[in-house]
């Protein structure tokens, strides 16, 4: 029996190496789905944003169940000692911007108004937390995932007195929040594109950030040997 994984990403242009790999390695079953070997494998492109991401994900979960999938993309670093190039697993994620604007401009969340419980399932303190590791032991970081990515300077200041996480991003909640519900083994893989700042896409360094990001993706499928178990791993275990 052929085990299944899905790649998850916002954007063809995220993942066009891995995808220029799978087209040569591989055999193509159809648009998005290939076999390595044993491994299936199924691309999806969510589109950008939670509700896209959302239905995309809910849709493919419809008529297909991966033994696992694993959320690649780029980000912002919120925390600016991350490195622009780097690559992270992403062990939480958070929903920035969602809840009540306070007199002060700043936003309180969901859990401070008493609209959710922070540790009733699937949250835990607040946020969503991945249960795997990834065994290349990347280092690890938390995403926060927001309805706009940020570049005004004044409201980046507001933002880092309200809970923040380390890496922006506009789908990943909606990943962590959908396999926790649904019991799918999972990964989510970032690197830093920007740092999150005054606009300034001049600084930006896309095309590195993407390569060492789909280098780090070809890695984990080369040295698991395609293995289920070794690609997701429980952690404590």
């Amino acid at each position: 029996m052929n085990h299944k994984i899905a790649f998850v990403a916002a954007t063809d242009m995220e993942i066009e190496p891995l995808l220029n790999y799978l087209r040569s390695h591989a055999e193509q079953h159809s648009f998005q789905t290939f076999q390595l070997h044993g491994l299936l494998i199924d691309i999806i492109y969510t589109g950008i944003g939670i509700l896209k991401t959302t239905y995309t994900l809910m849709d493919y979960l419809s008529h297909r169940h991966p033994d696992g999938w694993i959320q690649i993309g780029i980000g912002g670093a919120f925390d600016p000692v991350l490195p622009i190039g780097n690559v992270y697993q992403i062990q939480s994620e958070m929903i920035s911007g969602f809840g009540a604007e306070d007199t002060d401009g700043r936003i309180l969340d969901a859990f401070t108004l008493g609209w959710n419980d922070p540790n009733r399932f699937p949250f835990t303190e607040g946020a969503l937390e991945c249960l795997y590791d990834n065994f290349l032991l990347l280092p690890n970081a938390t995403g926060m995932t927001t309805f706009h990515a940020h570049g005004d300077q004044r409201n980046i200041d507001r933002l880092r007195q309200m809970p923040n996480g380390q890496i922006e991003n506009m789908e990943g909640a909606a990943f962590f929040y959908i396999s926790l519900l649904k019991k799918i083994p999972f990964l989510s893989i970032r690197s830093i594109s920007n740092v999150v700042e005054a606009r300034d896409k001049n600084k930006w360094k896309m095309e590195m950030a993407i390569q060492n990001l789909n280098d780090t993706v070809l890695q984990m499928l080369e040295k698991s040997n395609l293995n289920i178990d070794k690609l997701f791993r429980l952690k404590n275990l």
